[in-house]
């Protein structure tokens, strides 16, 4: 008998951790992929191993996507999009990408399609992270190195702290060429 409840209490915490990995903070972002084929956050989304910042930009009236992806050569064009307001007659709005206008979304090496948040947890989402290295990104502030290599975003060098803030719904449809991020909420 206590076997089974040493089981079961195992089973429920575990569980509890496999939520408590991705944020509950509000994020929504659509992202129509096929209309910037040769863009970084296209090849991100279509290509394992590839990651891109996406920061939503207004210039004079426009939001723009500015891009920097972990890996690869683009043209100035292609990580910097001038985004429209409306997909499929849908209105959009670029306010709710994470804590502060700013994800990190792309495929493992391994196809899994993943989004973090830009921001630094262990520094109160305050800091925006930078690449400092292919799968590592790094907090300017409190200089933890966080590894996103087919992982959920662990703090890999400094003090330890808090995994990078992870969405739970990442999805990308190839038919369509539409990617969306979202917590759920």
């Amino acid at each position: 008998m206590k076997k089974v409840l040493v089981l079961l209490f195992a089973v429920l915490f575990g569980a509890c951790d496999t939520d408590n990995m991705y944020s509950s903070h509000d994020c929504y972002f659509t992202f129509q992929a096929s209309l910037f084929p040769s863009s970084a956050l296209t090849r991100s989304v279509t290509s394992n191993g590839s990651f891109c910042i996406v920061k939503a930009v207004l210039e004079r009236g426009v939001t723009h996507l500015k891009l920097t992806p972990n890996q690869g050569t683009y043209a100035a064009t292609d990580l910097d999009l001038t985004m429209s307001t409306v997909i499929g007659g849908r209105p959009i709005s670029y306010s709710r990408m994470g804590y502060s206008q700013g994800l990190v979304i792309g495929r493992s090496p391994f196809g899994q399609l993943r989004a973090y948040d830009l921001q630094c947890p262990n520094c109160d989402f305050n800091y925006e992270l930078k690449w400092s290295g292919i799968y590592e990104l790094q907090c300017d502030k409190c200089k933890r190195t966080y590894n996103i290599n087919g992982s959920e975003g662990y703090v890999q060098s400094g003090e330890k702290g808090h995994n990078l803030a992870m969405y739970k719904y990442v999805t990308y449809n190839e038919l369509d060429g539409v990617l969306i991020v979202s917590s759920g909420q």
